[in-house]
């Protein structure tokens, strides 16, 4: 495995879900991990390693103190990752509230921007490289019924993320926008909870729950390690999609 060794990465959602299961696993990888969320993770592991911060990524202030937490405590961050989002409001657009849809807008666009901002600007003060990851979606790449706060938000941070990148280029940050394939988290219950007037394609996640045809957080986790710090994957695609769990992908 790559010598992952004084790396800091930062998470943002990591109460729960993909978010969560991300810190776990490079805490497990021997990397010091800042994690936030609207309210404060829980992080097990040696606190010199470990830090949870209660933060909501739609305000930029509270980025910009997450980001001096985390300097203070660690001396840099590596690896930013946007991950906090939204997939309600759920059903044809004209029946969606329009607080709900603007809402889903601000956490998963202007939360998105926040924290890109904060990290590129910690980059710009302290020189050298640096890796942003921002957790995408199949959806930002075909459109679903029923999705279209979701799919525009999604494809919105796809955007935003390659012209990060041409922004970028020439100042050390790689950015990618990355869909991490389908992991059973509680937005996915959501997904399964939904009628087909709501959702048309829910039965087919109803088969991947039954099938357990997802990727486990492990996985993705790794795999998104490898992204960021394997030098042969440097001239990866800014919005890529992972693989999926090659032992489930059978089952898919």
């Amino acid at each position: 495995m790559i010598d992952l060794t004084n790396k800091v990465a930062l998470i943002t959602g990591a109460s729960r879900g993909l978010g969560a299961g991300l810190a776990k696993r490079f805490l497990q990888r021997g990397l010091r991990v800042a994690a936030c969320a609207r309210s404060q993770p829980e992080l097990a592991g040696d606190a010199s390693k470990a830090l949870a911060v209660a933060a909501d990524v739609t305000d930029a202030e509270a980025m910009q103190r997450l980001c001096d937490t985390t300097t203070e405590r660690f001396g840099r961050i590596d690896l930013w990752i946007n991950n906090a989002g939204l997939l309600a409001p759920i059903g044809p657009l004209h029946d969606n509230d329009a607080a709900a849809f603007a809402r889903h807008i601000e956490v998963n666009v202007v939360g998105v921007f926040n924290g890109s901002r904060t990290f590129i600007r910690h980059l710009h003060a302290r020189g050298g490289e640096g890796v942003l990851l921002n957790i995408s979606s199949g959806a930002a790449r075909n459109a679903y019924a029923g999705w279209s706060a979701y799919c525009a938000g999604k494809a919105a941070v796809d955007r935003m993320s390659e012209s990060i990148a041409l922004e970028e280029a020439n100042r050390g940050l790689r950015v990618h926008a990355v869909a991490p394939g389908i992991i059973d988290t509680d937005m996915q219950a959501m997904i399964r909870d939904c009628s087909p007037e709501q959702f048309p394609r829910v039965q087919k996640f109803l088969d991947l729950k039954a099938n357990d045809g997802f990727s486990s957080t492990t996985f993705v986790a790794d795999r998104l390690l490898d992204l960021a710090f394997d030098p042969n994957q440097s001239q990866q695609a800014v919005a890529l999609s992972l693989p999926l769990e090659e032992a489930r992908s059978a089952l898919a």
